[in-house]
């Protein structure tokens, strides 16, 4: 099993996913983007639809690391040449949400090799006003996500998926003032992994419920508050 996670994460949390059978897999950051999120996986990329998504800029300077996901994960390879940059909305290229046939993202923003790639295979598109939308969205089954995003809340709700709504911040993410949710986890088979403990979270209780309420157990990777790493990407 296989996690991918930002370069910089707290090492309690990688020796965590260690016991737990994970190889970790550290990526690098993007010179293109902003220092506090530049090595954060779901600034960088997005799996879906077969394919691995990135720009061609952050596929040049690492080069052997995405042909080896691309091949742990059985996928093709998309790259992008649109515009991007450190200043939002071109830093959220790649920051959208699948959940199972439906995509989650602003489309105003998300690029658009990933939006025509939903679209061509018949997914449902849910738009939202938030660019930071993978960063938003904790996952914990194709009919449930977790998240403080009122926006996303509604929109997700319209669709009939159940929505946990939590209070923002609580989420450590320097050098912002707080980080996200589903920047802050990440889910794999029967498991929804946080990159912090949920009882220092204020909903810490009602988010280990919604997950049991969906099948779903609560794996803490370690003490202190929650950490946006920029979402725990973990494949088999």
């Amino acid at each position: 099993m296989f996690a991918l996670t930002d370069c910089r994460t707290d090492p309690q949390i990688l020796y965590s996913l260690g016991r737990l059978g994970y190889e970790t897999i550290p990526m690098p950051p993007a010179d293109y983007l902003q220092s506090g999120v530049a090595s954060h996986t779901d600034m960088l990329i997005f799996i879906g639809f077969g394919k691995l998504f990135c720009h061609e800029k952050y596929y040049v300077a690492n080069r052997e690391l995405i042909d080896r996901i691309a091949s742990l994960l059985g996928v093709e390879l998309a790259l992008s040449d649109e515009i991007v940059g450190a200043d939002y909305p071109r830093d959220v290229l790649f920051n959208a949400c699948l959940l199972g046939k439906r995509l989650i993202c602003n489309k105003s923003t998300v690029s658009k090799l990933i939006l025509d790639a939903a679209e061509g295979l018949g997914y449902e598109i849910i738009n939202v006003n938030q660019g930071y939308t993978k960063c938003s969205v904790a996952v914990v089954s194709e009919n449930a996500v977790i998240t403080s995003d009122k926006s996303i809340g509604n929109a997700c709700s319209s669709f009939g998926i159940d929505v946990l709504s939590i209070c923002e911040g609580h989420i450590s993410l320097p050098p912002y003032d707080y980080g996200f949710i589903g920047g802050a986890s990440g889910f794999y088979d029967d498991k929804v992994y946080f990159c912090g403990s949920l009882d220092r979270h204020p909903d810490g209780d009602r988010i280990k419920e919604f997950c049991e309420k969906h099948g779903k157990a609560t794996i803490s990777l370690c003490d202190g508050v929650l950490q946006d790493v920029g979402t725990l990407f973990l494949f088999k």
